[in-house]
């Protein structure tokens, strides 16, 4: 089972979207609610979701899913929000097979950019490896870093950027 927590800006509002694979997401809007963009479920200040989960191989499909489903209420670009599910795939995964107690999940999308954010107990970096053609793993990493606009890992957490130009309305 996954645990969600939120952080409120003063005054901010949060809406809880119950309609994701079966876990629940919150939305951080830091405009007043009855502003358009919080009205449209368009990108305002700061987005963000996050669950914290004990480590299952199976919650990997569950957050991607999530993930899809949030980015696309946030009209992340499809092409941007692709690559976004990627890094939150091999993120989880890294997390859940090398690291250490709860995993704990969070994007965030603001007016041009994306954040994945994951974060275990382990203090080891996470780093980039050479695969051979036969190997099983020693790609995710690699992959987020081809397709982010920035990565980095202090150990207990590992996150990525990807920045984009939002279309005006």
């Amino acid at each position: 089972m996954s645990r969600l927590q939120e952080a409120t800006p003063p005054g901010g509002d949060i809406r809880n979207f119950t309609a994701t694979a079966g876990a629940s997401c919150v939305r951080t809007v830091r405009e007043d609610r009855r502003s358009a963009s919080a009205r449209a479920d368009i990108p305002a200040a700061q987005h963000a979701c996050q669950a914290a989960f004990l480590p299952d191989l199976t919650k990997v499909g569950e957050m991607r899913q999530t993930t899809r489903v949030f980015l696309r209420r946030c009209r992340v670009p499809k092409s941007v929000a692709g690559f976004a599910v990627l890094a939150v795939s091999e993120l989880v995964t890294n997390a859940v097979v090398h690291g250490e107690g709860e995993v704990l999940l969070r994007i965030t999308v603001a007016l041009d950019l994306v954040r994945v954010s994951v974060a275990d107990h382990n203090p080891a970096p996470a780093v980039l490896k050479e695969a051979g053609p036969d190997g099983e793993s020693g790609r995710g990493i690699r992959l987020v870093h081809a397709t982010s606009d920035a990565w980095e890992s202090s150990g207990e957490e590992t996150w990525c950027e990807f920045g984009y130009a939002r279309a005006e309305a």
